[in-house]
């Protein structure tokens, strides 16, 4: 009985999604309307997250999957972060997945999304401007790693903590195999959400020679620009633009750069990790499991194009998603999208 009510709970904020998602309801208009201003983001990148990216549509493997991972609680405490406004969705389901009585922080940046849901299904969630866990509570807390240290230090004794913080995504392409539909599907993932989220990826690694990556880095480049104009950015402030520029000059300098409209893609032995801003670096090396070991502790999400490198890096890091590449955006509706600390979560002392 209890895991039926909990399923029907997740399935009616999903229905609820799915109105949001039809630009043709009136709260699915007043919602773009919203994030428009929330957001940051064009008009075509909002409407390509709702339609690609919001878990609208799930098995129902999926769904038991989310169920199996979410611990049960007497109360759920959500508190939201602005980085990708889709990802309220995902985290307001876990809280419901886990208790019936789920208290929820909308980021005071981008509230949107989850004001829209609590809109159509005011019963099934409480807005909050405080959240006060209890010992026995789930608490899931999504920010940055700063953000949480803190957070953690001033949560009671008892309470379940469940930590979402920095992280990003890597791509580990075979280069013998590679295609301009790999090259468009990596610059897709890279500017959906103008590159700010956790699933973002940032860094290619290439298994091959440097000419092979620099062939690579290019491809990206080129599509990257080509997106643009289906899929602009949004707009930056003086101050934003000026530090892309500084960002740019700096990347010129210490890297091969190959221009990207409003980013761009950088080149090197070296693997280093480029700002958020629909720019990606490239590396070559003939061991992706030893390139990318540095970064395991933030790699959320990996992408590749063959099923032996899938299998090679499932093995290595397994707190990290697998996915196909052009997918790291929407992964399956199966739990929490970040792995690194498990599902369980972590008793405070």
């Amino acid at each position: 009985m209890a895991e039926n009510a909990r399923r029907a709970r997740v399935e009616r904020l999903l229905e609820a999604a799915r109105v949001l998602a039809d630009a043709e309801h009136d709260a699915g208009h007043a919602l773009r309307k919203r994030l428009r201003e929330t957001t940051g983001l064009s008009s075509a990148g909002i409407e390509l997250g709702l339609s690609r990216c919001l878990e609208t549509e799930h098995g129902a493997a999926e769904l038991d999957a989310l169920l199996a991972s979410t611990p049960e609680a007497p109360r759920a405490h959500v508190l939201l972060s602005a980085n990708v406004f889709v990802a309220a969705l995902r985290a307001i389901a876990l809280g419901l997945a886990s208790s019936a009585s789920v208290y929820v922080r909308a980021s005071r940046r981008d509230p949107a999304l989850a004001e829209a849901l609590h809109g159509i299904v005011p019963d099934l969630f409480q807005l909050s401007p405080a959240l006060s866990p209890e010992p026995g509570d789930r608490f899931w807390a999504y920010g940055s790693d700063a953000t949480l240290g803190e957070l953690r230090s001033s949560l009671a004794s008892g309470v379940w903590f469940h930590p979402h913080g920095s992280g990003l995504g890597a791509v580990v392409v075979d280069c013998s195999i590679f295609t301009a539909g790999d090259a468009r599907a990596i610059a897709l993932d890279t500017a959906l959400f103008d590159q700010r989220g956790c699933l973002s990826p940032r860094v290619i690694c290439v298994v091959g020679e440097q000419t092979q990556a620099e062939g690579v880095a290019q491809a990206l480049a080129r599509e990257l620009l080509a997106l643009e104009s289906q899929l602009p950015p949004g707009p930056l402030s003086a101050e934003q633009a000026a530090e892309a520029r500084c960002q740019r000059d700096a990347a010129a300098y210490a890297f091969e750069l190959f221009p990207a409209g409003s980013g761009w893609v950088s080149c090197a032995r070296e693997l280093v990790v480029p700002p958020a801003l629909r720019s990606l670096h490239v590396s070559w090396t003939h061991d992706p499991v030893q390139a990318l070991s540095d970064l395991q502790p933030h790699l959320t999400c990996l992408a590749t194009n063959t099923p032996a490198l899938e299998s090679t890096l499932g093995k290595a890091f397994d707190g990290a998603r697998l996915v196909a590449l052009g997918d790291m955006q929407r992964p399956p509706l199966d739990g929490p999208v970040d792995r690194r600390h498990g599902t369980s979560g972590q008793l405070l002392p």
